[in-house]
């Protein structure tokens, strides 16, 4: 049981992704619309289905009602008339008949004359009773007849009328039918007889009347059974007696209906499927043991439901159109304000700016108008977090030249300190001035951003500095394009990169030669301003400048490195953490800092 509802789901599951990438069910309009449509059909193509079974059964039913009226009217219409020829056998017992036969049966010729005229003119009387009569006759147990055309001598034997009547009883008073069979004329007829019994119950003969069967052909021949249905009629043996055909007529039913006999057939209604794909009716006529047949063709009903089919597949063809239609309508009223609040999210994730225009007051205008007051929250808070931001960049960027502030007086004081110990008085005055043009350059009017000439004129002062300070232990050159010295940087970028490569590169040389040396220039994309400050120095460990690169690109976990790592954190705060400071090795020895910052104008 496991297996199969895992299969079943499976399959389920296989038919929605079906579904889904046949149909493009990815758009809630597509979603509606076949939603929408599915519902609408469903039902409709059911009811057709089940309504088409039963408009069939009710159609099949009324055909075989109908059939069965029809057989019915035929059954009737034949025992009026066999009832009518029963009143006429009635006067078999009439005085005459009864004295024609016991002077015939006597050989009394002489004595039978008068009655063998009055019965020859009452037996044409009775026949003009009815125009289908052809004739109507009296047969002694002897063999003599008299009929509507005069006496004769029949061979009883091959009478089966008369066989029947004589094997029956007294008591078996009813009518016997035989044929149809040739007349003494060769013409068609079937014969209607009784029994003529005498004073004894003995049996003397019998009074018989000749039927055409062109009655046959009055009574079923005018009835049709659709368009190419019909009645016909078979006697006991299976023998076709009337058919509109007359070609058939005389013919056994299995030529007809492919069956060798209709012993299966009880008496009342039975149906049948006969060949041709024809609905059989049929019904026993007691009195002669005839089957009754009433044959339709179902062809004309697949044509009937062909029609009915045609008109139920005309409605509903129309109706899903327009069905979808209405869809197509309803689907756009709903959707297209989730559209246009779904090109308002787009546009909201470019532009904060965006607001949903609202058009409805239902629920999605309610989600329009959610959305706007988000957007709005949004867009305050994004503004009250700048201006944090900001705030916050502006105080840390002061806290770092605050820290850069103290840590350079500290140097230079020291520097000017041993220059007044060794009474080097003209040093003196050209280091204070060098240190005020620094300090000026520092402050710079509480400025954050100055020119890179003023940048690099600062560090040329620190250097100048440094330079008395230290002797000839190191020289320095300062290469800077001309088209940079008119953009602008973040002051005091320089001086602290320049004071790590003299403590830490080349004041660490054994031996005098040192060397450093800084280039300013545009990078190749021309967007991008880059400084390098190289030295000749003792150099660096490589797995150390590595540690050191590491914390730069993690700027703000670690606060080691205390110089170079200022310079970068306030580059990172005013320009983002694309721009920075990376060191490398320079080849020969020595390590080249690298500085990248935007160009600003």
């Amino acid at each position: 049981m496991g297996n199969e509802m895992t299969a079943l789901k499976s399959v389920f599951a296989g038919l929605q992704n079906w579904l889904v990438n046949t149909f493009k069910l990815r758009s809630l309009r597509t979603k509606f619309i076949l939603s929408f449509v599915a519902l609408s059909t469903i039902p409709m193509v059911i009811l057709a289905i089940f309504s088409y079974g039963v408009y069939h059964d009710i159609l099949q039913q009324n055909i075989q009602s109908y059939t069965s009226e029809v057989i019915d009217r035929v059954d009737r219409n034949l025992e009026i008339y066999l009832s009518d020829l029963e009143r006429i056998l009635e006067l078999r017992n009439d005085y005459y008949n009864l004295q024609f036969i016991k002077l015939s049966l006597a050989g009394d010729v002489e004595g039978n004359r008068k009655f063998t005229f009055r019965l020859w003119e009452n037996l044409n009387n009775i026949r003009n009773y009815k125009t289908e009569l052809r004739d109507v006759s009296i047969t002694t147990i002897g063999g003599v007849t008299i009929g509507c055309y005069g006496v004769t001598h029949t061979d009883l034997s091959q009478n089966k009328l008369f066989q029947t009547l004589a094997n029956r009883t007294s008591k078996e008073n009813s009518i016997a039918i035989w044929g149809p069979h040739p007349d003494w004329l060769g013409g068609p007829v079937f014969s209607v007889g009784k029994a003529i019994h005498g004073d004894y119950d003995n049996f003397l003969g019998m009074m018989s009347i000749d039927v055409d069967v062109e009655l046959l052909d009055r009574i079923c021949g005018n009835i049709r059974l659709g368009k190419t249905g019909y009645i016909m009629l078979v006697d006991e043996d299976n023998r076709i007696i009337y058919h509109p055909n007359p070609e058939l007529i005389g013919k056994m039913i299995g030529a007809l209906l492919g069956e060798s006999s209709l012993t299966d057939w009880q008496q009342d209604f039975t149906t049948k499927m006969g060949p041709g794909n024809q609905l059989i009716r049929v019904k026993t006529f007691a009195p002669a043991n005839w089957k009754i047949i009433g044959l339709s063709n179902r062809f004309e009903l697949a044509t009937e439901m062909q029609k009915i089919t045609g008109l139920a597949l005309t409605i509903i063809v129309s109706t899903i159109l327009v069905l979808t239609l209405m869809a197509v309508y309803f689907a756009h009223l709903l959707t297209n304000p989730l559209k246009e609040l779904q090109q308002s999210m787009r546009q909201a994730s470019e532009d904060l700016n965006t607001n949903a225009v609202i058009h409805t007051m239902d629920e999605i205008g309610e989600l329009s108008e959610t959305f706007n007051q988000m957007l709005a929250r949004i867009r305050q808070l994004m503004n009250q977090s700048v201006q944090e931001q900001e705030k916050m960049r502006r105080t840390e960027m002061r806290a770092l030249q605050e820290q850069i502030k103290p840590h350079f007086i500290y140097n230079t004081l020291d520097l000017i300190i041993g220059l007044l110990e060794t009474n080097k008085n003209e040093d003196v005055i050209n280091t204070v001035e060098a240190l005020g043009a620094f300090f000026r350059t520092s402050l710079s009017h509480g400025q954050e951003l100055i020119t890179i000439r003023e940048e690099v004129e600062h560090v040329r002062n620190y250097l100048y500095i440094q330079k008395i300070r230290h002797g000839d232990k190191y020289n320095y050159v300062i290469e800077v394009q001309e088209q940079l010295l008119n953009k602008k940087t973040i002051k005091l970028i320089l001086q602290p990169i320049v004071e790590n490569a003299i403590y830490h590169g080349v004041r660490e040389l054994e031996t005098a030669g040192g060397l450093i040396t800084i280039k300013g220039f545009f990078m190749e994309d021309a967007k991008t301003v880059c400084f390098q400050v190289i030295d000749n120095g003792v150099g660096m460990d490589p797995a150390k400048m590595e540690d050191i690169n590491r914390c730069l690109r993690e700027s703000g976990t670690e606060q080691r490195y205390f110089g170079i790592s200022n310079v970068n954190e306030r580059i990172r705060l005013a320009f983002g953490p694309e721009y920075g400071v990376e060191l490398s090795a320079t080849p020969g020895g020595g390590v080249t800092v690298t500085i990248k910052l935007p160009v600003v104008m």
